[in-house]
């Protein structure tokens, strides 16, 4: 998968420099791979804490954050289950459908259930 990813990369590379004379301003740039981590602690750790327990502060105010340790939603988390409501939003938590692509959310579903059970790699700085 980084092979791939990285021929990506460097194909859009490549591409965007022959095109350069033809860019209208308004290009996008290459596509740049992201770290789930790094997605987690932009979007999602001031909430539920870098751990995935939740934020002792946040809790204080809304109890119901989602602590990412409890068994029942470990036994039930899917990645389907996890991007819905990624995309869609729950209670306070905003939706992400319009910010983050489906790729994305998918890696991040990943990272969420890891993060549950301790086998997240640490989290990077953003």
């Amino acid at each position: 998968m980084k092979r791939f990813t990285l021929f990506v990369a460097l194909t859009l590379a490549a591409w965007g420099g022959a095109l350069a004379g033809c860019s209208t301003g308004d290009d996008p740039g290459p596509a740049v791979a992201v770290e789930p981590a790094v997605i987690y602690a932009r979007n999602c750790a001031r909430c539920h804490g870098a751990d995935g327990r939740g934020d002792p502060e946040i809790k204080k105010t809304m109890p119901n954050v989602r602590d990412f340790h409890d068994r029942e939603f470990l036994a039930r988390a899917n990645t389907d289950s996890i991007v819905s409501i990624v995309m869609a939003g729950k209670g306070q938590m905003p939706a992400f459908a319009r910010s983050l692509s489906m790729p994305k959310m998918q890696a991040l579903s990943g990272y969420v259930r890891r993060l549950g059970t301790g086998n997240a790699p640490p989290g990077a700085a953003p």
